[in-house]
């Protein structure tokens, strides 16, 4: 264990009314101060949409901030412009302004006399977009930055890299809490209060926009309203630790984004999915320790060793995958690619089932994909819960299916795998889904990885139209992963047409075909090795730190449910999740609860409906304010409604259709 493990952090001060100037608005702001600084300390600043004041922010990452103070940084956490307590309109999100407000605020920090002049930047998801954003701007005071689950293209934000619409996560989960969000005051009252003044501007900017909701269903990949999106991450010359997920929706995104930079930088790939490190279920590291050592290095001049480990750090799941502390972590000089020159084990889907493409030598596969838009629902990982894998047979048994023979030797599969199906279809907007599964001896199946596209057959997607007069080979990028196939497990490929609820589906009537030859196999390739001893390059990293004071997380009351059914008569089926949450902070008591269903027949693609509320009361001693975000949408519809009371009254209430 690292030795530094036992330090404990020293006091901190908050300063919760910091005024950032930036491009004529005034960003509201936390300046966490390390009492015991000997002078003017190194800065680090998270920049987010999600008030710094909220349960969000406040409670969810306070824990780390506090960590960080407490070693020595003056850490700020910022409200984005038009968003929490900081003025201004949030018109659009993921577009050039927000590295351009992060890099300003960069430059001004560096300029308060409490810093020494050097500035770091981190955060999850939208803090790492922004942390990437100024960095690919190259201010001249950022000097480290640590991104966690991040993508990197404004698109990615609301669609897959195969096309589709992230149905669950962005489109019910998270555009309904940016709905909320868009209508809730800042939760901290300033006397004097300006809080009004900007809660009002909020509120009419939220009125005119409407809900993002609307602007994600309405462009697709492609689409000029995602123009000046991508952040040019091949500019990047900022030192990174870029942390990922292999459960999270932005594995791909990491590692892509880390391949980009030219600069010194590691990637640190667990088994966790939209949560940080240090809480991950499979496995728990010191990501807090870790971060620290990455900002001490570049920031402090203080050498921590950093460049001199493994440039690639990743999780190899091991005991069928999805167990807790099932696997260990192997430090690598680069990520294994199939769309480049990784070595890598080749299996053909042939009539005999999956087996080595070298010995597919006989035989023809002419296998028709049957139709059904429910599979999907028995290999998705609830939101944020800590439970294991699920079994995935029945959705493998609603799809084609190729399985190897039990393994004689364990199979390290380590990178980024493809496919190449060979289809023919008469379906005019078909969705192809290829899904790896490791069957245990006592038949129980778990999901590995998958990659699913949007063939677009009409050519109205980006690339045209990949499989002229309905027939081709479609070339699927399957989801970054380390997992080790164990002796007398079984390889299996599952061929689908829906990844259900995670993708909006596509489609309409039709008939689609898989098919394989020597000459012309249907191939998947995975990045790895058959093994004749252990893992290769096993490495340790530090243990979580939890336990240490003053990190405990904040006090909260939690709960949630996932329901997944399927009607058998008419065949449909439902996923419902239901989450609430409360929490005191010292300036208001917080709750939340929100509802999320989603039903789907199994041979209509179209029958889609998706529905979402989310409820948010801010308990002051004075008064009640109740925001209430719902939505329901299908394929070509939609509706949402935005209500906000105090003590019962309505006092905003806003409905959009699409």
């Amino acid at each position: 264990m690292d030795e530094r493990a036992a330090d404990v952090p020293s006091e901190i001060r908050r300063h919760h009314d910091l005024a950032i100037p930036v491009d004529g608005e005034t960003v509201a702001a936390t300046r966490y101060e390390p009492v015991d600084a000997d002078g003017p300390a190194p800065t680090l600043l998270m920049y987010v949409p999600y008030p710094k004041d909220d349960m969000i922010t406040y409670g969810a990452y306070d824990p780390l901030n506090r960590y960080l103070a407490g070693h020595g940084y003056e850490v700020v956490v910022a409200d984005m412009v038009g968003t929490g307590a900081s003025t201004g309109r949030l018109d659009s999100m993921f577009g050039p302004n927000e590295g351009r407000e992060a890099g300003a605020i960069v430059e001004w920090l560096a300029d308060r006399d409490w810093s020494n002049g050097r500035v770091g930047m981190y955060g999850k998801s939208y803090g790492g977009i922004t942390a990437l954003a100024a960095a690919a701007r190259n201010p001249d005071a950022l000097d480290a930055i640590v991104p966690v689950h991040t993508p990197f293209t404004g698109s990615r934000n609301a669609y897959s890299y195969g096309g589709l619409f992230e149905l669950y996560y962005i489109g019910m989960s998270w555009l309904t809490l940016m709905q909320a969000l868009d209508a809730k005051p800042p939760s901290r009252r300033d006397p004097d209060g300006e809080w009004v003044d900007v809660w009002q501007e909020h509120l009419e900017a939220a009125r005119e926009r409407g809900p993002f909701l609307m602007d994600f269903l309405d462009h697709g990949v492609g689409d000029e309203y995602w123009d000046g999106t991508r952040i040019p991450i091949e500019e990047i010359e900022t030192p990174t630790l870029a942390v990922g997920g292999t459960r999270d929706s932005y594995a791909r995104d990491t590692v892509d984004y880390f391949e980009a930079i030219d600069a010194p930088k590691q990637l640190l790939l667990g088994p966790w999915r939209h949560t940080m490190p240090h809480r991950g279920r499979e496995t728990a590291v010191g990501f807090r320790k870790k971060a620290r050592d990455w900002f001490d290095h570049f920031l402090k001049d203080e050498p921590r060793d950093v460049v001199e480990e493994p440039p690639v750090q990743v999780w190899t799941e091991r005991d069928g995958g999805g167990a807790v502390d099932g696997g260990d972590w192997q430090g690598l000089d680069r990520w294994p690619d199939a769309r480049g020159d990784a070595d890598a084990v080749e299996f053909a889907l042939t009539p005999d089932g999956l087996r080595r493409a070298t010995d597919y030598d006989a035989g023809t596969v002419d296998r028709a994909v049957e139709p059904d838009f429910t599979v999907g629902i028995d290999s998705m990982h609830p939101p944020g819960a800590a439970v294991p894998s699920r079994d995935t047979n029945e959705d493998d048994a609603r799809s084609l299916t190729f399985e190897s023979e039990p393994l004689a030797d364990p199979l390290e599969f380590t990178g980024t795998g493809t496919a190449t199906v060979r289809l023919r279809t008469t379906v005019d907007d078909p969705t192809l889904s290829v899904r790896v599964v490791d069957v245990a001896p006592d038949g129980s199946a778990t999901m590995v990885t998958h990659g699913t596209e949007r063939i677009r057959r009409d050519g109205a997607g980006d690339g045209g139209d990949p499989l002229p007069d309905g027939e081709g080979a479609v070339d699927v990028t399957l989801k970054p992963k380390s997992h080790c196939f164990e002796r007398g497990h079984r390889v299996r490929v599952a061929v689908a047409s829906a990844l259900f609820p995670q993708f909006m589906p596509t489609g309409t009537d039709g008939e689609t075909t898989v098919h394989s030859t020597p000459a012309a196999p249907s191939v998947v390739r995975l990045p790895g090795r058959f093994l004749d001893g252990g893992l290769r390059n096993v490495v340790d990293l530090p243990e979580p730190d939890d336990a240490l004071p003053p990190v405990a997380d904040s006090v909260t009351a939690s709960d949630a449910t996932w329901e997944r059914t399927r009607e058998e008569i008419g065949d449909t089926a439902t996923v419902r999740n239901t989450s609430s949450l409360s929490l005191s902070l010292p300036h208001v008591d917080m709750s939340r609860a929100g509802t999320y269903e989603v039903t789907i027949d199994a041979d209509d693609p179209s029958s889609v409906v998706a529905r979402s509320e989310l409820e948010w009361t801010l308990a002051y001693p004075t008064e009640d304010v109740t925001v209430i975000a719902s939505n329901r949408f299908d394929r070509d519809t939609a509706e949402a409604t935005t209500e906000v009371r105090r003590d019962g009254w309505t006092v905003f209430e806003e409905r959009w259709t699409r």
